[in-house]
């Protein structure tokens, strides 16, 4: 049985989202006519399992503070001025380790581009994702790390984050004002032509 409001801890400043924002991510996965905006539409974009959906109103994520491998924390705000590709992967996930290279490459590419790559591992120990990565050959992969499960977590999560997942890998895209704008559901080719073109569009830049 879970624990009465008034027994739960007090909420984190990641956990401070309507729990109503899983509800409605819930109806794009299920309903076509929920997931088609009625703004402008982004390009097309498809992985292998799913296709870009885009969320409509965006969402408020700027407070969000992530970690990463070393205990240092990052206000999303940070980034404003730039898109983010916030990729949320986990050591477990099969899917995720086709996907991490690209995620490297991508991370390179950023360098030159109004885009910023942010991994968020789920797993529960830095030195996991340390030795996960460095196996794998990406020991230069910049990653953060969700090790509480309170900037994610999936649909039967108790309590409310401000991500809801509903597969791994799950990118979540931020604009330039850090609102969520879309996600994309299972692996993807983040390095692709396409997928480029669906970056600069919410950068507001071309090439």
């Amino acid at each position: 049985m879970p624990p009465s409001k008034k027994d739960r801890p007090a909420p984190t400043p990641n956990a401070a989202f309507s729990p109503t924002r899983r509800q409605a991510i819930a109806m794009t996965l299920l309903s076509p006519i929920a997931a088609s905006p009625a703004r402008a539409k982004p390009p097309l974009f498809t992985g292998p399992s799913s296709q870009f959906v885009q969320l409509d109103p965006p969402e408020e994520a700027g407070s969000l503070v992530l970690t990463d491998l070393a205990g240092r924390t990052r206000p999303l705000s940070a980034y404003r001025g730039k898109v983010v590709l916030l990729n949320f992967w986990a050591s477990w996930c099969p899917p995720c380790r086709r996907e991490l290279p690209i995620l490297r490459r991508l991370q390179a590419k950023a360098a030159r581009e109004a885009f910023v790559v942010a991994p968020v591992s789920l797993d529960k120990s830095p030195a996991t994702v340390t030795a996960y990565l460095k196996r794998l050959g990406l020991a230069d992969l910049s990653t953060f790390i969700d090790a509480t499960g309170t900037v994610a977590s999936g649909p039967k999560s108790t309590e409310p984050t401000p991500f809801a997942l509903y597969g791994l890998p799950m990118t979540y895209l931020l604009d330039r004002e850090t609102r969520s704008v879309g996600y994309l559901v299972g692996e993807a080719d983040w390095d692709s032509p396409a997928a480029l073109k669906l970056l600069r569009y919410y950068a507001g830049t071309t090439g």
